[in-house]
């Protein structure tokens, strides 16, 4: 794409030192990434050699009317100089990247997109495919999952919505989780680069442990560790604690909540999101109460695919504030809904093992009587022992692992799906 005039002269204002550090440490960047802004120096730098030889040869004769520059010839001489230096520098980064530590894609479900260290859209990951540093993963529906081999001993795995950004760091095996859930096994070799993810408020740093992050855009960070233990920083302070096997730690921006490590809760067998009094714990477009409903979460669009959106939202036990969950045989699903179609919607569930790591999804499809009549609110109960696994090579059975979320899916815009309750059931007495 061709520079603007503004550009044009924000780079010509770099070259005479008319910048601030500020802006000429943007320019620098904007340089190194930008093939046409580099084309356009190049330009000046010929133009000013030329300029030089006119006003050298003018010396040696009559005086001439020679075109000048507005900027100094000197310094417009060295651009040729500040060109070759930057586009060192340039090569050095893409060499960088390169050389930089790789991840296997070694399984994944559900749609995922690849962002190339260029930005350019790539075709989507699958098992056997490199991610390199500078790349982006992004797993775009509530049901996908990437798992990523490190080395011998260590995986992580990008479940939910989330993005992951694979970045260059001198001491670390580094990443940048802008959102969502990483799950992760560290096992450092000797010898070998520590792990560390970045996240809107933290830097998580490791050798070995086993532990999971959840992350929303710039609000918090809950770091729970199943075994060996992390060092977690608040970047907002820099305050640091250490989170030992079988605790956690909530990171927020605010320095108002003091950044400790605390034991993870035992678990409970039931639990109610609490939309109103948590709306951290929720994904969905909030819509003004009505006479019949004082909570309304309208299911988001959410783009999956090539010319392919489904309506979701989502609940976070863990964000709602709650101890685990554990799912017993039993237990149940209760959801107050509204849908506008006889179309069918969809639940599902993610779980991790009690005191591990992620543990699988299940899902299972709401419709006919259960949904009632369209456009009528009802209240839909669903048992842990309808729901099935989407990977074959999972227990049919979710009972004994942990709820971590919820998800509700319509695939028609028409339903105009809203949800107003969420809770999870304990089993009754006798079961």
């Amino acid at each position: 794409m061709a520079l603007n005039e503004e550009q044009q002269a924000q780079l010509l204002q770099h070259l005479n030192g008319e910048l601030s550090p500020a802006e000429a440490s943007g320019v620098a960047q904007f340089l190194k990434e930008d093939a046409e802004a580099r084309a356009f120096l190049r330009g000046v730098a010929e133009q000013a050699v030329v300029v030089a030889d006119v006003e050298r040869l003018a010396q040696h004769r009559e005086p001439a009317k020679v075109v000048r520059p507005v900027f100094s010839p000197v310094k417009w001489a060295v651009a040729a100089a500040i060109i070759l230096v930057l586009a060192g520098s340039f090569l050095f980064t893409v060499q960088s990247v390169n050389q930089g530590h790789t991840a296997e894609v070694i399984a994944i479900h559900g749609p995922n997109q690849h962002l190339g260290a260029d930005g350019v859209t790539r075709p989507e990951l699958a098992p056997g495919a490199m991610l390199r540093v500078g790349e982006k993963l992004r797993t775009l529906s509530s049901r996908s999952w990437v798992r990523l081999k490190l080395n011998e001993g260590s995986y992580v795995m990008l479940t939910g919505r989330s993005s992951l950004r694979m970045i260059r760091d001198e001491s670390h095996r580094a990443f940048l989780l802008r959102y969502g859930n990483l799950w992760a096994t560290i096992s450092t070799p000797e010898g070998a680069k520590p792990f560390s993810v970045l996240t809107e408020t933290a830097r998580i740093n490791t050798s070995n442990a086993q532990f999971d992050i959840e992350t929303k855009f710039q609000e918090i960070s809950v770091v729970s560790v199943d075994s060996g233990s992390v060092t977690t920083e608040r970047l907002s302070d820099g305050s640091q604690v250490e989170v030992a096997a079988d605790h956690q730690t909530i990171i927020s921006m605010s320095q108002r909540r003091a950044l400790a490590a605390r034991r993870q809760p035992e678990p409970v067998n039931q639990w109610n999101c609490k939309m109103l009094s948590s709306p951290e714990a929720v994904f969905g477009k909030w819509l003004a109460p009505n006479a019949n409903n004082a909570v309304r979460l309208n299911a988001t669009p959410l783009l999956i695919g090539k010319n392919k959106t489904i309506y979701a939202a989502n609940f976070s036990v863990r964000s709602s504030g709650s101890p685990p969950v554990m799912i017993e045989k039993g237990s149940r699903f209760r959801i107050r809904l509204t849908t506008k179609t006889a179309d069918p919607v969809y639940v599902g569930i993610t779980t991790k093992k009690h005191r591990g790591g992620f543990f699988g999804k299940y899902t299972e499809k709401v419709e006919g009587d259960q949904l009632g009549q369209a456009g009528k609110t009802r209240v839909i109960e669903v048992p842990v022992s309808d729901f099935v696994p989407l990977d074959k090579s999972l227990s049919p059975s979710s009972v004994g692992t942990e709820l971590t979320d919820i998800w509700v899916v319509s695939p028609k815009e028409s339903a105009e799906l809203e949800i107003h309750k969420v809770e999870f059931v304990a089993r009754e007495v006798g079961q």
